[in-house]
């Protein structure tokens, strides 16, 4: 019984470390680009823009967050620089699951609103 209560407890702290590995100034960068792109406004676009990252920290880890959001990013760029990520194998999987990500955060914090 003990030896469960445990596992239980290891299991819950390493779910609360994988949704703060995410650093503070990824969170802040993350948190001013919502609210300069977000229909909403003032106080509330903080509250619902500081949720979404809480809400992608908890499905993904900051290292995967960051190669998502590059390999996404980088598609955009003209030229031999963007035609890199354009030609990955699974470029298009990894822009797809990335927007999925955002879009269900945004839904799950009222974002779309």
């Amino acid at each position: 019984m003990i030896r469960l209560c445990c596992t239980l407890v290891v299991a819950a702290l390493v779910g609360i470390a994988r949704a703060n590995d995410f650093p503070t100034q990824a969170r802040v960068e993350f948190v001013l680009d919502c609210m300069r792109t977000s229909k909403v406004s003032g106080q509330e676009s903080i509250y619902k823009c500081s949720c979404a990252i809480d809400d992608i920290a908890t499905k993904v880890d900051y290292a995967t967050w960051v190669e998502l959001s590059t390999i996404t990013n980088a598609t955009t760029m003209a030229g031999e620089r963007g035609g890199v990520m354009r030609d990955l194998k699974d470029g298009r999987k990894i822009i797809a699951s990335f927007r999925e990500l955002q879009a269900d955060a945004k839904k799950h914090c009222f974002l779309n609103e």
